[in-house]
């Protein structure tokens, strides 16, 4: 937030209408305000306050308290900030809750307190010193207690920001610097990383399941090795266990390839003896049936 003018009435020690523009300070940001005491130094900042939050920028200072004592009872008590926040021009009016003359007649009538937010935008103003207070807390990204924390710190209050805890400087500085995003980007990878490990876990008991009802009767270097990951329940070395499965699985396959030949060369040898056996068989028949003609023969001569 940057102030561009400042419009003070009957405020404080400012008895009459005191304007102050900002813009002739240059774009240094950083100047000093300097005056004897109770010359209205710290009213400055009080107004500044008061403006955009309806309250004072010191605990010991009430915004009820801030009518001036010396203004005429027909000058009316009110702040006006023009202020740049994020590119965008805004202007914010306060009036203070005090006693004013009547209008007609004697004594006096309470003048209401009453707040109004200008955009520069298009945009209608927002009025009533609540909702004023809400706007422009959510423009500044800043609510009245951490404004007069780092922003606007009154005489003696610094140490309040020194003082404060770790979470409370961080959830400060978090607003000042607009990393709200990045903090909830951050509470989304930890979302999605408790939903990863969640999912690796079933996971890794699933694995852990099937690869304990494995048998390994050969091949003893492995068969140690895995013995041992099941005893640990393949915790964080499931894909050791995989490992050493598909190492299993390739030697199952080459053994099978060689029973396969093995089946191969012993099915081929049956069917050479079938055939030996069907052309045994087949001699063995026509030698009967010669001996049988033969013995025909014979009787008939």
């Amino acid at each position: 937030m940057k102030p561009e003018k400042l419009i003070i009435s009957a405020f404080g020690p400012y008895a009459g209408k005191t304007e102050i523009d900002f813009g002739q300070l240059g774009e240094q940001g950083l100047f000093l305000i300097t005056g004897d005491t109770g010359a209205g130094k710290t009213t400055i900042f009080d107004a500044i306050t008061f403006a955009l939050y309806g309250e004072a920028s010191g605990e010991v200072r009430e915004a009820g308290m801030l009518r001036s004592k010396y203004a005429g009872e027909q000058e009316p008590t009110f702040v006006e900030l023009t202020f740049s926040s994020h590119g965008k021009e805004y202007q914010v009016r306060r009036s203070p809750e005090y006693l004013r003359p009547k209008g007609r007649g004697t004594g006096y009538t309470l003048q209401k307190s009453d707040a109004q937010l200008t955009f520069f935008d298009g945009r209608p103003p927002v009025t009533k010193m609540k909702e004023v207070t809400k706007a422009v807390t959510e423009l500044l990204g800043l609510d009245y207690r951490q404004f007069t924390q780092i922003a606007m710190i009154a005489q003696g209050d610094f140490q309040k920001l020194l003082l404060a805890g770790t979470a409370e400087r961080a959830e400060i500085f978090r607003r000042i610097f607009h990393t709200g995003l990045y903090q909830e980007f951050e509470n989304r990878l930890k979302g999605a990383m408790k939903e990863r490990w969640k999912d690796y876990d079933e996971l890794r008991r699933s694995i852990s399941q099937y690869l304990d009802g494995v048998r390994c009767d050969y091949a003893p270097e492995t068969q140690t090795e895995f013995a041992a990951l099941k005893k640990e329940h393949f915790d964080g070395k499931a894909v050791r266990g995989i490992e050493l499965l598909s190492g299993l699985l390739e030697t199952d396959q080459e053994r099978l390839k060689e029973f396969d030949r093995q089946l191969g060369e012993i099915e081929t040898s049956i069917q050479q003896e079938d055939q030996l056996l069907g052309k045994a068989r087949q001699a063995k028949r026509l030698a009967e049936e010669l001996s049988d003609r033969s013995r025909a023969q014979e009787e008939l001569v």
